[in-house]
């Protein structure tokens, strides 16, 4: 595949005034030799580089050998290009993995090539510049581009008009490729207020991993993934009309919880799909729109605000290497890297499993509550404390009495479950700011109110107001215009609700005012004070601005550190998105918890939103509904952006046995976890409970050995069927009988048996010598918790994921290389050991 940037028959091989960054003329390489470079950098066109063909793609001089990472790095042209690629415009080709990125001489992106088929997986009729730009108001895209290999940069120009130009550093990783925006400057200074990337448009949909930010079909995967969290992965709500908005498909899955294309890398179209992300800038005072297109003011922040900085990484990748690929980009490019037994969480079984959800959970039942755990061999135990979890308040997040009234109360309770081996989960509501029952005012309302509550649009009073008045009037709109929930406004330290607003000629009155709200007191107020709308969560409560989040999260993280708390929800993480910040807001809190965190090991994060960019943190999402149907579709959507099956929590009171085997023949079925909810007190009471516990032992035993076959699979999802599971020899085999609704047998029963754990392919793919390589190793257990190269070693160039069993690299010697690559497995299954050879030609 082509390593570097290959330019067309006006620019091969020849110097150009316009061809460096600033005018500067390409350099060659003193040596005289092929110019090369390693991973970091892209190679500009070698002396040996005679023209390029019709293609675009550049084709060696008469006589250069064909052998060696040179050869491999100039690529000839692709084999099987599709009628619609032979008129090909590009002039520059960036690879990025299986995929070359082909961008024309104005900038816009008119390929996206699978480097081994050669077939173009652009939209056709569809192309847009890779970088643009609005300033002062107005969508600014480049007339030209140019490549400078001095510093690996793309400069996208325009020089008529205002002027502008944006510099990208391109560098290429394994397997994938980082954009970087490192410089944009105008001509006059201007107000650069956002940077867009894309959309990619691309023509297939067959499966669109809209927060993993890929989009794939049977032969070939494109993704593209945001590298911080200034840059989100998503589409500015101002923009529509810029990203083909009106053709995204917002809820494709059908997941109940919401649309989640508002806040994901990926969105499926009605032609295909795109690839996207923005930064905005935040330097200076900025208007955002929430989803009701409220407009609210943010900023400014720092210089760290501004679009410099932004940054993605694309890849092309055979499907079944997109999680191998992943691992890397979030390894090499410090993205959150949590893990299970040490594995990488995305593909670790451990993250999909099952926990006990306990509403009366507290520090006086917690032993009995672990024991029942060990018993069904669930190694969580759970607080959801009236939906909100075992808090005070939420916002300050102190411990109630149920878990000891603070920190070293809590600390007890997870070590009391500790000496059961069972861990500690809490239910929190992010960013949401409790006001009042069933939880306490939180101090950052408590009078005096903090002032980094989140707000939205202002305006002054135009008219005194006293401690008695039910009526206000207003010099503007803003405060009380329609896009915010509840109607409730902030003048100094006072909430005040009101129930109508009436346009005058000069001045907005306001009335059915409700003083002191929140705990707050009635006060006086001058003519001229600010009034300003305040942001209610959903559950009627504050919400926190961009520096309260940083604060929660930070004591989310002190849960982990301090209390030994394992596991919690993001549950309404949405509000930080309702702000104003959007992604940004949602990533400070999701990633600046895991950065607060002291070990990434072990730890269960849930979420009630999903999104590009806190899907590395976050281990999973697990949405309740008592549709079965439903709980298929969101199982759908997990499965498409490499997220662990799961089916919510389940009521296990009050339901027959049958019913609870059911929910687990579901569960096996689709290999998803369950929050089996109720209350310690049922558990102690129930004369089924020793049944319901064995019960959800053997199907989840079985389950996470993979003891199940595909076609007992396909049996157990059918929803017209009942199953129970019993034990033969336990951890090893079980007998699965079908049953009716009363529990009698149907048929004969059938035998499940934990596999004897193989690794598989029996033969890797040979490699050539300076041409991209990927291949995976796997077994047929997802119980699989390392793949470890024991003996020998792979080819020079190439890396082993350990994680995930992935082998990618660019191959630097020829020859045979064999090596043993063992995998451990988890739940007393025995390891697998094979010999494998890759042959570099």
């Amino acid at each position: 595949m082509p390593q570097g940037i290959a330019l067309d028959s006006r620019h091969a091989g020849l110097p150009m005034k316009d061809a460096g960054i600033d005018g500067r003329r390409e350099r060659s390489n003193r040596s005289g030799r092929p110019a090369t470079s390693n991973v970091r950098g892209i190679r500009r066109l070698s002396p040996s580089v005679r023209r390029v063909d019709r293609f675009g793609i550049p084709t060696l001089a008469r006589g250069t050998p064909r052998t060696g990472a040179r050869v491999h790095l100039r690529r000839s042209r692709p084999r099987h290009f599709r009628q619609e690629s032979r008129n090909m415009t590009s002039t520059l080709h960036i690879p990025a993995g299986y995929l070359t990125l082909g961008l024309d001489s104005t900038g816009a992106v008119v390929e996206l090539i699978d480097s081994r088929s050669g077939r173009n997986y652009i939209s056709p009729g569809k192309s847009v510049p890779l970088v643009r730009l609005v300033i002062n108001g107005v969508l600014a895209k480049p007339a030209g581009v140019r490549w400078s290999s001095a510093d690996n940069t793309l400069s996208f120009v325009n020089d008529a008009g205002l002027a502008f130009e944006v510099d990208v550093r391109v560098l290429q990783k394994n397997g994938y490729a980082t954009f970087e925006v490192t410089r944009v400057s105008t001509d006059p200074p201007s107000d650069v207020q956002t940077l867009l990337w894309g959309p990619l448009p691309v023509a297939i949909n067959q499966t669109v991993g809209e927060a993993a930010g890929v989009v794939r079909d049977n032969e070939f995967a494109i993704g593209l993934k945001p590298l911080n969290d200034r840059t989100e992965g998503a589409w500015p709500k101002e923009y529509p009309q810029y990203g083909w908005e009106n053709d995204v498909i917002p809820n494709p899955y059908n997941v109940d919880v919401a649309a989640l294309e508002p806040w994901c890398a990926a969105a499926k179209t009605s032609w295909g799909a795109v690839l996207r992300a923005f930064t905005f800038d935040y330097t200076r005072r900025r208007d955002r729109l929430n989803p009701n297109d409220y407009p609210i003011p943010l900023g400014p922040l720092d210089s760290a605000g501004s679009v410099i900085g932004s940054k993605i990484a694309l890849y092309g990748s055979a499907p079944e290497l997109v999680t191998t690929l992943l691992s890397f980009i979030a390894s090499g490019e410090n993205l959150p890297y949590p893990t299970q037994n040490g594995q990488w969480q995305k593909v670790a079984q451990a993250s999909g499993q099952s926990s006990f959800v306990l509403d009366d959970l507290d520090t006086g039942n917690v032993g009995k509550a672990a024991r029942f755990a060990n018993s069904a061999g669930i190694n969580y135990i759970y607080s959801p404390r009236n939906f909100r979890g075992p808090w005070k308040y939420t916002g300050h997040y102190q411990f109630d009495s149920t878990f000891g009234d603070s920190d070293n109360g809590a600390e007890k309770l997870v070590e009391a479950a500790k000496e059961h081996g069972v861990r500690v989960g809490v239910h929190t509501m992010s960013d949401f700011i409790s006001v009042g029952p069933p939880t306490s005012i939180d101090p950052y309302v408590s009078p005096p109110a903090d002032s980094r509550l989140a707000l939205g649009g202002q305006a002054a009073l135009s008219r005194p107001l006293n401690m008695t008045s039910k009526i206000l009037y207003l010099s503007g709109f803003a405060p009380v215009r329609d896009g915010i929930n509840e109607k409730m406004l902030r003048i100094g330290n006072e909430f005040i609700s009101f129930n109508a607003v009436q346009r005058g000629v000069t001045e907005w009155q306001v009335s059915g005012l409700t003083r002191g709200q929140w705990g707050s007191v009635p006060a006086e107020a001058a003519r001229g004070t600010p009034v300003a709308r305040v942001i209610v969560n959903s559950y009627g409560g504050a919400i926190g601005g961009l520096g309260i989040i940083d604060e929660i999260a930070t004591r989310l993280g002190t849960l982990r550190n301090n209390v030994g708390i394992r596991s919690h929800s993001f549950d309404g993480v949405e509000s930080a998105s309702d702000t104003g910040w959007g992604s940004f807001g949602i990533a400070r809190l999701i990633n600046g918890t895991y950065a607060a965190q002291t070990g990434h090991d072990g730890y269960i994060s849930e979420t009630s939103r999903m999104t590009s960019n806190a899907w590395d943190t976050l281990t999973r999402a697990s949405w309740s509904n008592s549709d079965i149907d439903q709980l298929y579709r969101d199982n759908a959507f997990y499965q498409a952006n490499y997220l662990p099956g799961m089916l919510g929590w389940f009521d296990i009171t009050g339901v027959s046995l049958t019913m609870i085997e059911t929910r687990l023949a579901r569960g096996a079925a689709l290999n998803a976890g369950i929050g089996f909810q109720g209350t310690v007190a049922f558990l102690l009471s129930a004369e089924s409970t020793p049944d319901i516990l064995d019960r959800i032992k053997q199907w989840e035993t079985a389950r996470n050995l993979g003891a199940f076959t595909e076609k007992q699979r396909a049996a157990l999802r059918d929803q017209t069927t009942s199953w129970t599971l019993k034990s033969v020899t336990p951890g090893q085999s079980w007998s699965l009988q079908q049953v009716n609704a009363e529990g009698v047998p149907i048929g004969a029963p059938q035998t499940v048996s934990a596999p004897t754990p193989q690794l598989g392919p029996a033969v890797l793919p040979v490699a050539t010598q300076g041409a991209l390589y990927g291949a995976k190793i796997t077994t047929n257990t997802p119980a699989t918790v390392r793949f470890t190269v024991t003996n020998g070693g792979l080819p020079p160039g190439l890396q082993f994921n350990q994680d995930t069993g992935g082998i990618i690299g660019t191959p630097r010697k020829t020859g045979r290389y064999t090596f043993t690559v063992t995998a451990t497995n988890d739940g007393g299954l025995a390891d697998a050991r094979a010999v494998y050879t890759i042959v570099v030609q």
